[in-house]
């Protein structure tokens, strides 16, 4: 650690940091949506605490049978349960800015423990105007919390005496109860220890680790019968699962493979924003990776500790999902350690180039950065305006969607049963169960998903190519059982009545 006591940035440490909270706030609540994000997962916490809210259980509301959820970890639902009894939607979403905006703080005292004030104050400042943690400080998923908590832990990890280090596993153990993947954390912080000399610590810390991941395997174990979480990071696609799953040199050379998306593409889009991908991007997420890694090894060198043992752990992992989960949602939890370790590698150059680029790098990268904020700002004040005079900025297949849901609650008994492409965000806006429809190309397994899940209606909607490819010929195949009951929108998004087979029917 390389901390001068007497150094302005020392000095003046709390109030900077307090400020750079504050504002990534402000940032924040610039770009702030007030609509639901449309991938899903949102709904699904949701509806995840409404059940425990409501003393139902920790159950998928939206699923036939209602029966008991095994995918997601508690910690976040548990937290919107608790959010519930003071508002809706909004309270959860100004309670993910939040979460950012302590995460930005977390960051500047976890970098000033681990590699020196002013590196932690530049980390912290490049995070507070990240497009990407502003981007899911208003989306209602793990991402914010996640954060936080790992931050938090690795910091804890850092400091002097026993009690710091229970803090920092009970830290780790709430990310592992918001993400699976906090599985990382969880292991790291024992192994470092461990690889450090202090068996002891690592050896109540491995036992404590254990004992949260087992008894969340037996819970799954219970809960359901089908394959866990982790069973789809073998499939080739998780949203084609006919493709079968991966053989161990698919699954090296699937790492490779998105060891260059992240380093080419997704690294400078979270870094820059959407506008990330260009080759200036391209050669500044090269830089940034290239200083991060050169930064491991000199740290390495000296002591192994929490945070590089979780950097290796953590990307690991993130580059051995199928390919279609690469992105910045998943890489989020690891930028403040990227970027800290960038800047300690700033930090070992010669004088001259080390005063220079010690300031000069992260200002150009906050102001890339904030080029994204400042791009932004207009149009997502504009839809916050709408949303208030309730005309909600949905993409156009998504409002179309949203209304057919709205149709068919006023329209269709409350056990009706209506598969679709979304169930959650279906639910969430019609209060009426269903599933997916079986992803195959085989016109007879979707029929028979279909039944099997008893389905009495079907949406077919614009919001996925797997609308197009699965349902679409398998209602053309079996015509004579489906009759429209609804079509409305612009896009339009069609209703069709499952009518029974005559055979059923006698």
């Amino acid at each position: 650690m390389t901390t001068d006591a007497g150094s302005w940035g020392e000095r003046h440490f709390a109030s900077l940091s307090i400020g750079l909270a504050v504002l990534h706030f402000v940032l924040g609540w610039l770009v702030f949506e007030p609509t639901l994000f449309p991938g899903g997962d949102n709904a699904g916490y949701l509806i995840l605490g409404d059940a425990l809210r409501s003393g139902e259980g920790y159950r998928d509301l939206h699923l036939p049978g209602t029966p008991l959820h095994a995918k997601y970890p508690p910690f976040l639902p548990l937290l919107l349960a608790g959010a519930g009894w003071v508002g809706g939607v909004g309270v959860a979403k100004v309670a993910m800015l939040l979460f950012t905006t302590a995460t930005v703080w977390a960051t500047a005292h976890f970098g000033r423990r681990w590699v020196g004030v002013e590196p932690g104050l530049a980390a912290a400042g490049l995070m507070a105007v990240n497009p990407t943690l502003l981007e899911y400080g208003h989306y209602i998923l793990s991402e914010a919390p996640f954060t936080l908590l790992v931050v938090a832990a690795l910091w804890l990890s850092l400091r002097p005496g026993r009690k710091s280090a229970v803090w920092a596993m009970l830290a780790a153990a709430a990310a592992f109860a918001t993400r699976t993947a906090g599985m990382t954390i969880l292991v790291a912080l024992p192994l470092a220890w461990l690889l450090g000399g202090r068996r002891r610590r690592a050896a109540w810390a491995g036992t404590a680790a254990a004992g949260v991941l087992g008894a969340w395997a037996l819970y799954q174990r219970w809960a359901s019968e089908g394959p866990g979480y982790l069973a789809e990071l073998v499939l080739l696609n998780p949203y084609a699962p006919e493709a079968g799953t991966v053989s161990l040199p698919g699954l090296v050379a699937r790492a490779a493979d998105n060891s260059w998306l992240y380093l080419s593409r997704v690294l400078p889009e979270t870094l820059l924003g959407a506008g990330g991908g260009s080759a200036g991007g391209f050669a500044l997420g090269l830089l940034v990776a290239g200083a991060a890694l050169a930064g491991w090894v000199i740290h390495s060198r000296r002591a192994v500790r929490g945070p590089g043992t979780f950097f290796v752990l953590y990307a690991a992992l993130i580059v051995l999902w199928p390919s279609a989960w690469t992105d910045r949602r998943f890489l989020l939890p690891l930028v403040p350690v990227v970027l800290l370790l960038a800047l300690a590698a700033i930090q070992e150059l010669p004088a001259p180039s080390r005063r220079w680029l010690a300031w000069a790098a992260p200002a150009l990268l906050a102001i890339l950065g904030s080029a994204w904020v400042i791009r932004e700002t207009p149009g997502r004040l504009a839809c916050a305006a709408s949303y208030r005079e309730g005309q909600p900025c949905h993409w156009p297949e998504y409002e179309s969607f949203y209304a057919a849901a709205r149709w068919a609650r006023a329209n269709t008994h409350p056990d009706a049963v209506i598969a679709n492409r979304k169930p959650r965000l279906f639910f969430w806006h019609s209060r009426r169960r269903g599933d997916v429809y079986p992803f195959s190309r085989d016109s007879e397994i979707v029929m028979n998903g279909l039944d099997g899940m008893g389905a009495e209606y079907v949406v077919v909607d614009w919001i996925g190519l797997t609308t197009d490819t699965y349902l679409i010929p398998a209602i053309l195949d079996a015509e004579a059982r489906f009759e429209p009951a609804y079509s409305r929108g612009n896009p339009p998004t069609m209703i069709f009545r499952i009518v029974q087979p005559a055979a059923d029917a006698d």
